[in-house]
């Protein structure tokens, strides 16, 4: 869908949306806020129109029809305004992702959800409210972002005839910011593609001395790896050299893709439909990082990305040709690591820190026992306005937010009370390190061992391949075997027409928000596509959903979920 381009400045008048912390000021003149009204109140409208009611009617019955109320118009017209222009990206703590947050919690009243978030703080002691609740858990995220002026050089050679090169921020190199200003100087240690592995035979850090160190990677996992190894496995193995790099006392990483001549720039948006931003000037992404506070707001390790050039010049004259050692590495281990000698380097990143306060959306259907509970979730935030573009996340993860919209709008039409309270929760942060979600387990208002299981939707309007584009993959938690069941048994008499490649494993791969339950020892399962062309791109837009397949998910979802909620 093109959606309009953003023009006039001007502040709402008459703000009517829900919320509970100031509403913030809205860049629409007065006609375009009137057509954002429209466009909502059409939203609202069309989810709302494949309603029943369904008292006093045999459950089957009711189930049956909620499950044929789940159709691409309900879809479509909340994802209309979802992956729209007016939610500018949803990125975490910003406007558009407060306007997009008071659009769920307002679907979610329509479709009979109690809300399920903080406490509404009375204004005065004679407030009645004070017992009630409202859809939002407010939080505050530290901010961190680029300064701007970092820079990176490389020292080769030695005394009077040591060359010093720099080079250019965000087309040679990215310091991916930290939680404070940081200043290095330090030799650097080749090390492969950082890989660990002890039954492959594998150890990229064997009898190197990192203290003190930058370690230089190929970015990725060998070849040889990918293919006897797990996705569980690869997730944990691709995440273990920040931890070795630390204990070791190594300074920080940098990191090259080989085919890479200049770090990636979204400028060119590879297709036409994307929606161009009122005046924001192209120009390549910023890597900005959000965290939960902490006691400690200093972290000295540095994350360097760089380009093939500046890779180049460190392993110049070192013998070390990262294609041939990614071809080799395709059928075997290879060992290469070693420290580059008479190769050293400098860098330095400033840092500008901000709090920003973001909020979770959740809402609570009732069941028989409120200590049984399941958490549906999915993130509503995306990547905001970056190099000209408003990035609308469509897939990513507006379908997933939907998805559990939707989800809560038939549990509720089915006009039964589930055995078990069932929490929809729609999560901030999750592009910022899964924070949303995590702040909530972390923060839960009932004890831990309550939670019964997550279903995690994120990024399932996508279809898998040409060739395949019934295929659907289905991640669970391997002591959980009923949840494969249910969904096979569910699929199958309801006669869902996708094919489900079903993945058990004990500690879920993938980085998303079902990990902060995984984490917690919650089991988890989470219906997924594959990552398409479009994914972390500004061309993500609503014109390029799958509804079929997003459609069959949701369907498959609220049929193992239902089950789920209602057995023994």
């Amino acid at each position: 869908m093109r959606n309009t381009r953003l023009t006039n400045q001007g502040v709402l008048p008459g703000n009517t949306m829900n919320c509970d912390l100031k509403p913030l000021p809205v860049n629409r003149g007065n006609y375009y806020y009137c057509k954002m009204k429209r466009m909502i109140f059409m939203a609202v409208l069309l989810s709302a129109a494949a309603s029943y009611s369904v008292s006093g009617q045999p459950d089957d019955e009711n189930f049956t029809r909620a499950l044929n109320n789940i159709t691409q118009s309900v879809l479509q017209a909340q994802m209309s305004f979802l992956a729209s222009d007016w939610t500018e990206g949803r990125e975490a703590g910003q406007k558009g992702e407060y306007i997009a947050g008071d659009y769920i919690a307002s679907m979610l009243k329509l479709y009979g959800v109690k809300p399920g978030g903080d406490h509404i703080r009375p204004s005065r002691p004679s407030d009645k409210r004070v017992n009630e609740r409202s859809y939002f858990q407010n939080f505050t995220l530290v901010k961190y972002t680029p300064a701007g002026g970092d820079l990176f050089r490389v020292t080769s050679g030695g005394g009077d005839a040591s060359v010093t090169i720099s080079f250019s921020e965000q087309t040679d190199f990215g310091i991916l910011p930290g939680k404070s200003s940081i200043e290095i100087e330090a030799p650097v240690v080749f090390v492969g593609y950082g890989f660990q592995d002890g039954r492959l035979g594998a150890d990229d850090f064997k009898k190197l001395d990192l203290k003190g160190k930058m370690l230089l990677k190929v970015a990725g996992l060998p070849g040889f790896a990918a293919r006897q190894l797990s996705p569980a496995e690869l997730s944990r193995a691709s995440g273990r050299i920040d931890s070795i790099a630390r204990r070791a006392g190594a300074l920080g990483i940098i990191e090259f893709n080989p085919k890479a001549d200049v770090l990636p720039d979204y400028r060119q948006p590879e297709v036409l439909n994307t929606s161009p931003a009122e005046n924001r000037p192209g120009g390549s992404r910023p890597w900005i990082r959000y965290a939960l506070p902490s006691e400690s707001e200093t972290d000295g390790f540095a994350r360097v990305i760089v380009s093939s050039k500046t890779a180049g010049e460190l392993l110049r004259e070192t013998g070390i040709d990262p294609d041939e050692f990614i071809k080799e590495s395709e059928s075997k281990y290879v060992y290469r690591s070693g420290l580059l000698k008479n190769k050293s380097v400098y860098l330095q990143s400033n840092i500008l820190r901000e709090r920003v306060r973001v909020r979770n959306i959740i809402g609570i259907i009732e069941g028989k026992d409120p200590d049984e509970i399941l958490v549906l979730g999915g993130h509503y935030d995306h990547m905001g306005i970056y190099g000209g573009y408003i990035w609308n996340g469509a897939d990513d993860n507006a379908s997933g937010t939907v998805g559990i919209m939707t989800l809560a709008k038939a549990i509720v039409e089915t006009g039964k009370k589930p055995e078990k309270t069932i929490v929809i929760a729609l999560w901030t942060a999750e592009e910022s390190g899964l924070l949303g979600s995590e702040y909530y387990v972390r923060n839960l208002p009932y004890p831990l061992k309550n939670v019964r299981m997550n279903l995690n939707l994120d990024m399932i309007a996508r279809y898998f391949s040409e060739k395949e584009p019934d295929r659907v993959l289905m991640d669970y938690t391997v002591s959980q075997p009923l949840f494969r069941s249910v969904a096979e048994k569910n699929i199958r008499r309801y006669g869902i027409g996708i094919d489900v490649q079903y993945l058990p494993a004990q500690n879920l791969p993938g980085g998303s928000d079902h990990r902060s339950f995984i984490d917690a020892g919650i089991p988890a399962m989470r219906f997924r596509t594959a990552h398409s062309e479009t994914y972390h791109k500004p061309n993500d837009e609503y014109s390029t959903i799958d509804w079929d397949i997003m459609e069959k998910i949701v369907r498959a979802a609220f049929a193992t979920v239902w089950e789920l909620a209602n057995s023994k």
